[in-house]
């Protein structure tokens, strides 16, 4: 999958018709049913990359891509099991084990110790690494918030490129577009698809509350301004030219 923040200048476009983010709570039909990406060689050019459904109580239930990629998450009270392959239908499952908070701390495959702080915001994880599956160590990963927006991301492994990340907000509230437009994802905090689906229920900890603008790689390549356009619902429809949403209602 490709980056999603792209790191082209782009001229800022936003047209929110309110300032307010619609309301996505349970059972709301202003869930996103559908994403897709830009495909310029492709007819239509926007072409479906994810398909959603949501069980009785509002919870993302599957998500069906390309060739043989589709997801499926089972919550129960400590854990919730991702059935999941890849497009070529390997198995990619996994299983994330919550706290009393229902928050993820670690995986079935690695304990990346992601820790929380009292206002529910995520504070530190490790990352592993490693090759074919098998993890030779972490790196860890320390974030920092400020009035309900995570602005860095760093660490300080000497063998580590992208050190530091900040990240930049517009004075709009926050829509969470799946994650596509979450300084988790651009951060690197969370590095596949499955993963951050889960943002929208919290199962990370608390989001930024305004709505991303843009990135910073070590204090030297800042990201051009995210373009983001909404529905005359104030609904993000479309998110840099690269994704594309629909709701389940009109």
């Amino acid at each position: 999958m490709k980056h999603l923040i792209p790191t082209l200048l782009l001229t800022l476009f936003i047209s929110c018709s309110k300032d307010t983010p619609p309301d996505t709570s349970e059972n709301n039909c202003n869930k996103i049913l559908e994403a897709l990406d830009y495909n310029p060689s492709g007819n239509p050019t926007y072409q479906t990359t994810a398909t959603l459904t949501y069980d009785s109580e509002g919870k993302l239930k599957t998500v069906i891509a390309r060739g043989l990629n589709k997801s499926e998450y089972i919550y129960y009270n400590d854990s919730i099991v991702l059935k999941a392959k890849d497009i070529n239908g390997v198995d990619i499952g996994q299983v994330y084990y919550l706290n009393n908070q229902h928050r993820i701390t670690r995986t079935k495959f690695a304990n990346e110790e992601y820790k929380y702080d009292a206002n529910g915001y995520l504070i530190s994880y490790k990352q592993p690494y490693g090759n074919n599956g098998q993890i030779f160590g972490y790196t860890q990963y320390f974030l920092t918030w400020q009035n309900g927006n995570l602005t860095s991301v760093f660490t300080n492994d000497p063998n580590v490129s992208r050190k530091k990340i900040t990240f930049q907000y517009y004075n709009l509230p926050n829509q969470n577009l799946l994650g596509y437009n979450s300084p988790f994802y651009d951060g690197s905090i969370l590095y596949d698809r499955n993963s951050f689906f889960l943002l929208d229920g919290l199962y990370f900890g608390k989001q930024s509350k305004d709505l991303l603008k843009s990135s910073n790689l070590n204090d030297i390549n800042q990201s051009g301004d995210i373009i983001y356009q909404s529905d005359s619902n104030g609904r993000i429809i479309d998110l840099a030219g690269f994704y594309k949403f629909k709701y389940q209602c009109p």
